[in-house]
């Protein structure tokens, strides 16, 4: 007979109490003795056994992450042993790892708040970790750069050469670099010591408009150095002309006098303009009031009807009833007066100019129409900068400055500014302005 029968047999007889089963297993007296000790062994040690495979099924709940899995404390005072201390293991784990998962969340959460964009790579230069503003910067969804290699995110050879010096010689790296759009980024490669499969990070700095502020200022200099360097350079002529003898006939002295004279109007024009642009711009106070803007327009208007009649120009006012606005009449006064004297300088003999003016909804509003060569589509988003001058309004008086000052004072005031136009068909400059904040005589 088998072991397994045998031992069958021997564990059914004496579950049953039976001896006659155990004599017909057909065994002698030693050998009896033997498979009835080797039976209450093995059941004996099914016994044992039971604990430890709850103890084996927790641990692979553990494994598997779930770290509320625990055991009975029951049974001998060493498993109960044992059993603790598994439930505090378990119960230690778990707790550790939720630290850890919310730690690593803040982390995360931090780094997506960066205005910054950040990449994370490993030492094959494969992106581990992108927060928020590389993917905005890289037109990236969620998820998308983690794993690819770094110069299929970015193929510039300036950063990749700066990732790949600070990977070798274990250094931070640092370049300047114009990504598209004329946006433009310091890029800073770094090593990371201990950081697993993160062999190094890069961050994206965005200069942009420190760069676009610094070519402004490139920009103003060199235009002001322009608008000074005409007029003075033309007085300089006057001098040395009425010095070289032109002084003695009383016409030329005159003709001369009178065109040194212009040119130093337009120096002190100029000037004026600058400043007055720059206190705007600074943000010193205005002399805010109820003003009555068709009074405004009307002073205006009336100032410039000598100039356009010596231009041949129609200039006509339709303004229909306007609420009370808030601002400083004086500089409401000088906006008009340059939307309209630059309409009149760019609209040819025979031409029109009209000024219009409405509400809507409380809201004023003011438009100067012309109907001179118009403004290319290219040089419209521009016609508010500082010294910007259409090619076809380069050879027309003015410093390039009557525009941008208007900008500035209208949104100063609250309003807003735009401008229409297409090429032969004139050109139409707008502001709104709110209405007045308080009661009170306008003026």
């Amino acid at each position: 007979m088998r072991p397994r029968l045998v031992l069958l047999a021997l564990s059914v007889g004496l579950a049953g109490g039976s001896t006659g089963a155990i004599a017909g297993a057909g065994l002698p007296g030693s050998a009896l003795v033997a498979a009835v000790t080797a039976t209450a062994a093995y059941l004996a040690s099914l016994y044992a056994l039971a604990p430890l495979r709850d103890v084996a099924a927790a641990l692979r709940r553990i494994a598997a992450g779930d770290f509320a899995a625990r055991v009975s404390g029951e049974g001998p005072s060493e498993l109960a042993a044992l059993h603790e201390s598994l439930n505090r293991m378990a119960s230690s784990l778990g707790s550790s790892m939720a630290t850890a998962a919310q730690e690593r969340s803040r982390f995360a959460a931090v780094l997506n708040s960066s205005v910054d964009a950040i990449l994370a790579v490993d030492s094959e230069s494969r992106v581990r970790f992108a927060n928020a503003a590389a993917e905005r910067l890289f037109d990236q969804v969620e998820g998308e750069l983690v794993g690819k290699p770094f110069v299929w995110v970015l193929a510039n050879q300036e950063i990749v050469n700066a990732l790949q010096a600070c990977q070798r010689e274990g250094g931070s790296e640092e370049r300047l670099v114009e990504l598209a759009g004329r946006q433009y980024f310091q890029a800073i490669a770094s090593p990371i010591a201990g950081g697993g499969d993160w062999s190094a990070v890069l961050v994206f700095h965005d200069l942009t408009e420190v760069q676009r502020a610094e070519h402004t200022r490139r920009d103003f200099v060199a235009n002001v150095s322009h608008e000074l360097r005409t007029p003075l350079a033309s007085i300089k002529a006057v001098l040395e002309t009425l010095q070289a003898g032109a002084g003695a006939d009383p016409a030329i002295a005159r003709d001369f006098t009178a065109r040194a004279e212009a040119e130093v109007d337009r120096i002190v024009q100029l000037v004026e303009e600058l400043l007055e642009l720059s206190r705007v711009e600074s943000g010193v106070p205005l002399a805010m009031a109820p003003v009555a803007l068709a009074e405004v327009i009307g002073r205006a208007v009336d100032r410039l009807r000598p100039q356009a009649k010596a231009l041949g120009v129609e200039l006509v006012v339709n303004a229909e009833p306007l609420p009370p606005v808030s601002g400083d009449a004086t500089r409401l006064e000088r906006v008009v007066l340059n939307l309209v004297d630059n309409a009149l300088k760019f609209t040819p003999a025979g031409g029109r100019v009209e000024v219009r003016a409405g509400a809507a909804a409380a809201v004023a509003w003011v438009e100067v129409r012309d109907t001179g060569p118009g403004i290319d589509p290219r040089d419209l988003p521009r016609v508010f900068e500082r010294f910007f001058k259409a090619d076809y309004s380069r050879q027309a008086a003015g410093s390039g400055l009557g525009l941008a000052l208007v900008k500035h004072t209208i949104e100063a005031h609250g309003g807003a500014v735009s401008a229409e136009s297409s090429p032969g068909r004139g050109s139409t400059f707008r502001f709104t302005l709110p209405p007045a904040l308080r009661s009170g005589p306008a003026g």
